[in-house]
């Protein structure tokens, strides 16, 4: 007989539910406590997350990961994004900024997720986090060598932002005036650094870091070396220093004291007094120490910075030997590189420069005209620098010695036509100072064409 369906409904309706673990029954059943909704092999699986907690999830890992695994999760992270993970905003903007700043990943990944960020930030976001997109996008940019990208993406923020206060807005102004400083316009640099003033010091001591390091920076550019000096020193002692900010601070310094070393030498000569060795053996020696700790772990770019500074220190020092060792090493690293930034760029012209002064005269010419080489290589929009118009210099000087007058009187036109645009520059230690003060000295004295330089 059928059963109607008002006696089915009032069957069902008196079914009985369990209270410690919510199973329905009508007059007994096996109760498997608060903890269990069934027999074990019956439990329910956890749902997998949701992409947007799987993002989540993947940029805390991010942030707690040694670099090699960092560099795996930052793939997946980058690949979610492409799939069109939107989750909350702000909080996955915050994540991705930090992933941005994993400097072991290429700049093109880093540069995708702030893309990313960009676009998921929105136009009413926080001024805060918009401002900390654009600055790290202008730094990527900077690192990249496209310093006129850099400096439009900060003038067209600054030009639609809301008012803020210096010490909210202050890191762009700082990343402007690095920006001005790359390109030489040092008093442009001066006038943007001076628009962050800390209101507190221990409110935000990475910015103020990174204002003085700023500051160290354009005063070198100027040749200011004992001005620059202190600022650095300042840098050194900040509480909490990365090891990537401490290796390149000391690498600074080093650079530094060899000018020093070349200023304090000029003073003993015109005043007779003895001379000691108060800045190349101390440079000396803390390079040897950061280098040995250093060289276990593989061909980093802090690595590379400290064999750099102590390769000019070696030279500086007469040893020749210790330093051709050293830069050989160097150029093995530059040329297994495969995308280097703008510092392993200046960083492999300077270790060319470097093979050539330590090197005999025919080996040096190839040196030279490598350096000349990837300088272009590198810079190919721009018009030759002040350094290129030094290696004229060495260039005519080696001509000259091997018995090649025309050649050699050509190579010193190119400088006084480098010369007549351009002014001295500081960049790398010695370019501005004792290397071309020396090759002039001995142009003229060998030739004596007079240089006019």
């Amino acid at each position: 007989m059928p059963v109607d369906g008002d006696a089915t409904f009032s069957v069902i309706k008196n079914r009985l539910r369990c209270s410690q673990c919510n199973k329905s029954y009508l007059r007994k059943h096996t109760c498997w406590g608060v903890a269990h909704r069934g027999p074990p092999q019956f439990r329910s699986v956890p749902a997998p997350p949701s992409p947007a907690a799987h993002f989540q999830l993947l940029c805390n890992a991010l942030l707690e990961s040694p670099i090699p695994q960092a560099q795996n999760v930052l793939a997946v992270l980058e690949t979610l994004v492409l799939r069109g993970v939107r989750p909350d905003r702000v909080d996955i903007v915050k994540s991705l900024i930090a992933a941005s700043r994993v400097k072991a990943s290429a700049i093109s990944s880093r540069e995708r997720l702030l893309n990313s960020a960009q676009v998921l930030l929105g136009e009413h976001a926080p001024l805060q986090l918009q401002i900390e997109v654009v600055q790290e996008r202008s730094t990527l940019m900077r690192l990249e060598g496209n310093i006129e990208g850099s400096t439009r993406l900060i003038e067209e923020f600054l030009s639609h932002a809301p008012p803020a206060p210096a010490d909210v807005i202050g890191s762009l102004y700082i990343s402007q005036a690095k920006n001005f400083a790359y390109n030489f316009f040092f008093s442009e640099a001066h006038e943007e650094a001076k628009k962050y003033s800390p209101v507190c010091i221990e409110e935000k001591p990475e910015l103020l870091w990174d204002h003085v390091y700023c500051v160290g920076r354009i005063m070198r550019g100027e040749g200011r070396f004992e001005e620059a000096r202190q600022c650095f020193e300042l840098c050194l002692k900040a509480p909490g220093l990365t090891e990537s900010r401490r290796l390149l601070i000391l690498s600074i310094m080093a650079d530094l004291y060899c000018e020093l070393d070349y200023q304090y030498g000029q003073r003993c000569t015109k005043t007779a007094e003895p001379r000691s060795d108060i800045f190349l053996l101390p440079a000396g020696h803390w390079l040897m120490e950061e280098m040995r700790a250093l060289q276990s772990r593989g061909p980093s770019k802090g690595y590379r910075r400290i064999l750099l500074s102590l390769v000019e220190t070696e030279i500086r020092s007469g040893h020749n030997e210790e330093a051709r060792h050293l830069v050989d090493k160097l150029l093995c690293m530059y040329n297994s590189l495969i995308a280097p930034d703008i510092v392993d760029r200046l960083g492999h012209v300077r270790a060319l420069i470097a093979a050539a002064r330590v090197s005999g005269l025919e080996d040096a010419e190839k040196f030279w005209t490598d350096a000349l080489y990837w300088n272009n290589f590198y810079n190919p929009l721009e018009e030759e620098v002040f350094t290129c118009g030094v290696i004229y210099m060495y260039m005519c000087l080696g001509q000259y010695k091997l018995g090649k007058s025309s050649g050699s009187r050509e190579y010193l036109e190119h400088a006084r036509r480098v010369f007549g645009k351009k002014r001295r520059q500081f960049l790398i230690p010695g370019v501005g100072t004792y290397l071309l003060d020396f090759v002039i000295n001995e142009v003229d004295t060998l030739t004596g064409w007079n240089c006019g330089i």
